[in-house]
């Protein structure tokens, strides 16, 4: 079976289940491209060796998000690719995910020259008329990349460790002329089961929040910080609007969590 989209990840110390996600992948007839950040855990690059479908590489050394998804689309594009779908290693999909996604490819070739990418995830409700919509800011997992016009755009930002990858990269799209989009009904899409959030009730409401370390947070400040400027001089201020609004609520997020962590151990203490 050929198929017409890839699949693209870029990994660090991933559970066990990813395996078994990408292997139905590939039995389904996709090629599988991994950048792999942590090549001292054989697990991966062992699967990848007994796998004809699955393209292995790696620096020997963690490069973070931007350059390995700079990597991996790049590899996909050169090899005769049109479209890359790229997931986080702890997303959650289907067979039925990878078919519709690449069905909805298929079917709609209009935004191939106007986009540089259609992210899908399964935030709305499949009863809607109409799940499309452009929007400003994406997440990498869950987007489909349309490889030519990531060229043009010389690729993500390898500058870019972790955080503000996926933002820098809806900038820049911006900035060129091409749209982001986002398709909101996807079947078996699945972005949280796998991680590591805890669960903590305010008012009655139940929330999933995880603390990150402080590196994390001042890794997320300095990007946010860097989009913002990289924005305003862009002359999109209401992108950058966005981006600050983002990070005063990531940052409250933080500050709150920490907060709901010190009542649990006072209450647990009792």
């Amino acid at each position: 079976m050929t198929r017409q989209i890839a699949l693209g990840f870029v990994i660090y110390r991933p559970e066990v289940s990813l395996l078994s996600r990408v292997q139905r992948a590939i039995e389904s007839g996709f090629d599988v491209y991994i950048f792999d950040n942590s090549p001292q855990q054989a697990l991966v690059r062992s699967f990848c060796a007994e796998q004809e479908r699955a393209h292995y590489f790696t620096c020997g050394k963690n490069l973070g998000l931007g350059f390995g998804i700079s990597f991996v689309c790049a590899q996909a594009f050169y090899q005769n690719h049109s479209a890359l779908l790229f997931f986080d290693q702890d997303s959650i999909f289907k067979e039925e995910t990878l078919n519709f996604i690449e069905d909805y490819y298929l079917r709609h070739p209009e935004l191939e020259p106007t986009h540089s990418a259609v992210a899908f995830d399964a935030s709305g409700s499949d009863r809607r008329q109409d799940c499309f919509e452009n929007v400003a800011l994406v997440i990498n997992s869950g987007s489909l990349f349309f490889l030519q016009n990531l060229a043009i755009l010389n690729w993500h930002n390898e500058n870019y460790f972790v955080d503000g990858v996926d933002y820098e990269f809806c900038l820049r799209s911006k900035v060129n002329g091409f749209k982001i989009g986002k398709y909101s009904c996807t079947p078996g899409f699945d972005h949280s089961s796998e991680q590591a959030d805890k669960k903590y009730k305010i008012f009655g409401r139940t929330y999933a929040m995880r603390a990150y370390s402080l590196a994390r947070i001042l890794d997320v400040s300095k990007s946010g910080l860097k989009l913002i400027l990289t924005a305003t001089f862009d002359r999109e201020i209401k992108f950058a609007v966005s981006v600050a609004r983002l990070w005063l609520i990531y940052l409250a997020v933080q500050g709150l969590v920490r907060f709901m962590s010190l009542i649990a151990k006072h209450e647990g203490a009792k």
